[in-house]
């Protein structure tokens, strides 16, 4: 039987890879460049086949050293389960958890999720992570994270979800606004460029848009706020009009700032889920963190 691989190796393999670069891989990974050189060299020699093309100046992986990347990313991630399942004698309330969500619901659901894990799941470790539903997708399919919560729909994948609730829009805008707005419910009534809503990196802005109909391009101010903070301030400050999610509305948003806040059409929200990767063995740990944000989204 050949030698297996070094877990080690795999993971050099993965920095180079992810770096592009053999001497900031090395950095990454604490070790000299020497060392990480001579281990993929080890690991070509041992799988028998070439993983780089190297010249004095540069390097590409190869066809199948991409393919190999990828199936050394996912024994990694196998092993770490392994290890963690053995661990905690397959406890599913034990143990560390990574969850990322996106900046829409991270600052309104994760403070209340934090105090309720401590209370119901107090042996699991929770880390958190924020960021765009994009790049939480990627983290979450390398491997950086266990958990993504995010709104839906999002882009096609191959992960697992589940939805975990609602979450209504609001309207929220000066008191001239919102009497132009209901003379029939039309943005039409609206002054153009009147309307303020997020850059395009985040998803509420399309969600938005598509659940409360706003079709005419018109109406949408040409500067787009990076937060849903920087959103409420320009809004008031310019009276205009914008949507707020419901999670941020029961914390208060937009009120200090004066802006009239009403709930819009019943029909009119966003999903929010959570996603998972299949090959994953903690469905059950997955599955009690989101009967946790069930409960709030339900009881906020």
């Amino acid at each position: 039987m050949n030698q297996l691989p070094n877990l080690k190796h795999l993971q050099y393999l993965l920095a180079l890879h992810e770096h592009q670069h053999f001497h900031r891989a090395a950095d990454a990974c604490f070790v000299s460049q020497s060392t990480l050189s001579s281990a993929i060299l080890k690991l070509e020699e041992q799988l028998g086949c070439q993983l780089v093309e190297r010249d004095n100046k540069s390097f590409i992986f190869t066809a199948q050293g991409e393919i190999l990347v990828e199936m050394a990313r996912s024994i990694l991630l196998s092993t770490k389960e392994f290890m963690s399942f053995a661990r905690y004698q397959g406890d599913a309330t034990k143990g560390e958890l990574r969850l990322g969500s996106i900046p829409t619901v991270a600052p309104y659901l994760l403070p209340d999720l934090v105090q309720s894990c401590q209370h119901k799941l107090p042996e699991l470790s929770l880390f958190l992570k924020e960021d765009t539903t994009e790049n939480l997708m990627v983290a979450l399919s390398n491997g950086e994270i266990d958990m993504a919560l995010l709104a839906l729909p999002v882009a096609p994948h191959n992960f697992k979800s589940k939805v975990v609730g609602r979450d209504a829009f609001y309207l929220a805008a000066s008191e001239k606004l919102v009497d132009l707005y209901h003379q029939d419910n039309s943005y039409s009534n609206l002054p153009e460029q009147s309307i303020f809503l997020l850059s395009n990196e985040h998803c509420l802005t399309e969600h938005a848009v598509s659940a409360c109909q706003l079709a005419d391009p018109s109406r949408i101010n040409h500067f787009s706020a990076s937060s849903i903070t920087t959103l409420v301030q320009m809004t008031a400050y310019h009276h205009g009009f914008t949507y707020l999610p419901e999670m941020a509305v029961n914390k208060g948003v937009g009120k200090a700032e004066g802006l009239m806040i009403e709930r819009m059409p019943e029909s009119m929200y966003r999903e929010i889920g959570i996603l998972w990767r299949p090959t994953s063995h903690r469905q059950v740990t997955y599955l009690k963190i989101a009967a946790l944000i069930e409960d709030l989204i339900a009881s906020a």
